[in-house]
């Protein structure tokens, strides 16, 4: 329920009644009807959303109780007995449960496989009684005046000596049709306890496939047994979160002699919703230097023999913080082939929330110093760009190093790595994240300085040349490496490329795939409004198109430009929306 649905009125007086804290929870409510007999402190009685039933009196909480199950109420009557003691009826999905209160509250009664019911003086007594019709029984059960006890009514029938000649023949003929009707409700009541009995067996062949026996799962000896049994070395899961994505590390170890093919992880959310999420494989390489490992991505899903490798399971943070149970629990399996064989290895469970997605602390750009794990982090959470620089050299400038782009663009080195540069200097900036790796420096021999440029999106690349333009003091010459300089003047002809092979760029469709998957649910879902829309229409040109096609605007010209908005952001989140090579004059 809705209180903002409610007439005016009645929301000024919910106001006054109940706390603002529980005010948007309610699912119903009672006034307390205030009985002469009865002397209570209770203003009103609510049920919320999870289950709880709450009295209030001048705004403080009286006393609650929770129902069975926790089921959600829809709504609550009050009933009293000859003796004016209260009761509370509160309905809930094919279920009533009256609730006593004295002192306190308490259940009274529970009735399940409820159709309906209602409350009337069908006698004439001056005493209204409830009556509760359960599923596939006609007769009404009906409570005595402590709603206690239920019985069904007397259908006896009495027959007096006086009339008992005239009547004699009617009577014999409606006892034989009661004889019948009881023998056809003894008959149906069995085939009924028959089925159920059949929908029981069904029901628990359909767990056992869908939850095997533990004895027969090959997941019965726990995940360090496997993984000793399939020579295979793994560590607990180490969980940041990087540039905006959690980011879930499992390092692994191929101990056989074979490689192993096709290597992934699948990921199952406990909580029942679908998780979107981006699998790589990484393993060490050692590039760099002080004898910290790098890390290069594996395009093959092969690990290597004895090769230090690692999983990465990267995830929006929003996947967590629009959770409503604020909480992600991920059951993990590493899936592979050796020689034609497939294996599944369970990954211990990890548990993930809100507040592991806040603070500096969980950041992994933001950790001092930066160790191999965050630098996986970060390269799992990046794409690469490399870029040529080649420094026109004046009289009077210095030669590019790593130490000049540090000091114009507020980047700051790593300590393990004497090649890498990094920006963290604050979340706001443009380049906030970028990672730059340089492979060579500018010489006799070779007439550029490249560079790696790992970025969250190719955005970040052109603000980088733009910034290295107008902040650093050099005359630099930028370009990716398909792309051939030739000089305009000789004394910059040892910059002309004619003799470099220039190779295709090779893109990368991978991180097409979330923002496809996004954009199609989207899209799918408007033309379900859109359907709902045509189908509520009283416009006949509308009409005519059921069936055959769909109006796009049958929601309105809003609601059609907000959907193109979100396509459009969705795109543009992708980070591949402009992957054309960028041209330096």
């Amino acid at each position: 329920m809705n209180v903002s649905d409610l007439p005016k009125p009645v929301q000024l007086v919910l106001t006054k009644l109940v706390p603002a804290s529980v005010l948007n929870n309610i699912s119903c409510f009672v006034f307390y009807d205030k009985h002469p007999n009865d002397d209570k402190n209770i203003d009103i009685t609510i049920c919320t959303a999870m289950g709880e039933v709450l009295e209030y009196y001048e705004r403080n909480l009286v006393s609650s109780i929770t129902l069975p199950n926790n089921a959600k109420p829809t709504s609550i009557k009050i009933l009293r007995n000859s003796n004016c003691d209260l009761f509370y009826l509160v309905v809930t999905k094919e279920r009533i449960t009256i609730l006593s209160r004295k002192n306190e509250l308490v259940v009274h009664k529970v009735v399940d496989n409820v159709d309906k019911y209602d409350i009337d003086d069908g006698s004439c007594s001056g005493q209204a009684c409830l009556r509760i019709f359960r599923k596939g029984d006609a007769v009404p059960h009906i409570f005595d005046d402590n709603f206690e006890q239920f019985k069904r009514p007397d259908i006896s029938v009495t027959v007096s000596e006086a009339d008992n000649d005239e009547t004699v023949p009617i009577i014999a003929h409606l006892m034989r049709k009661l004889t019948e009707a009881k023998y056809s409700v003894q008959h149906s009541e069995r085939t009924y306890k028959e089925l159920l009995d059949l929908h029981q067996k069904v029901a628990f062949e359909s767990y056992k496939k869908i939850h095997p026996n533990l004895q027969d799962s090959v997941f019965k000896n726990g995940p360090e047994k496997i993984a000793s049994a399939l020579r295979i070395k793994t560590k607990t899961p180490w969980i940041k979160v990087c540039n905006q994505k959690i980011v879930i590390v499992i390092e692994v170890t191929n101990l056989n002699k074979e490689n192993l093919e096709d290597v992934h992880i699948l990921v199952h959310g406990t909580t029942g919703q679908s998780i979107e999420y981006t699998t790589k494989l990484f393993e060490e390489t050692s590039i760099i230097t002080n004898n910290l490992p790098f890390w290069t991505e594996i395009q093959t899903q092969t690990l290597k023999p004895n090769v230090s490798s690692a999983i990465v399971l990267i995830m929006d943070t929003k996947e967590i913080i629009d959770s409503l149970m604020c909480k992600l629990n991920l059951n993990a399996v590493i899936f592979y082939n050796r020689k034609g064989q497939e294996y599944l290895l369970p990954v211990r469970e990890i548990e993930l929330y809100a507040k592991d997605t806040i603070g500096a602390k969980f950041d992994a750009i933001s950790s001092t110093p930066i160790d191999s794990k965050t630098m996986l982090a970060i390269l799992a959470t990046t794409e690469r760009t490399d870029l040529l620089l080649r420094h026109i050299m004046r009289s009077s400038e210095t030669a590019l190093s790593l130490d000049v782009l540090c000091q114009h663009l507020m980047m700051e080195k790593l300590d393990h790595y004497n090649n890498i540069i990094i920006h963290r200097s604050s979340p706001y900036h443009t380049l906030n994240g970028v990672m730059i790796l340089m492979h060579s420096e500018q010489t006799d021999v070779n007439d550029y300085t490249t560079l790696s440029v790992y970025s969250r999106t190719q955005s970040q690349v052109l603000a980088l040349i733009h910034c290295i333009h107008d902040a650093v003091p050099l005359t630099l010459v930028i370009t990716t490496p398909d792309q051939k300089l030739k000089a305009k003047h000789d004394d910059l002809a040892k910059f002309n490329e004619d003799s470099i092979e220039c190779t295709q760029k090779l893109y990368n469709y991978h991180n097409y795939a979330a923002t496809i998957l996004k954009r199609t649910k989207l899209a799918l879902k408007y033309l379900d409004d859109t359907m709902v829309k045509m189908g509520e229409s009283k416009n006949p040109l509308v009409q005519s198109k059921i069936g055959s096609e769909i109006d796009l605007f049958a929601a309105g010209q809003v609601r059609y430009m907000e959907f193109k908005d979100k396509m459009r952001k969705e795109r543009g989140e992708s980070g591949d929306s402009d992957d054309d090579v960028m041209c330096i004059d």
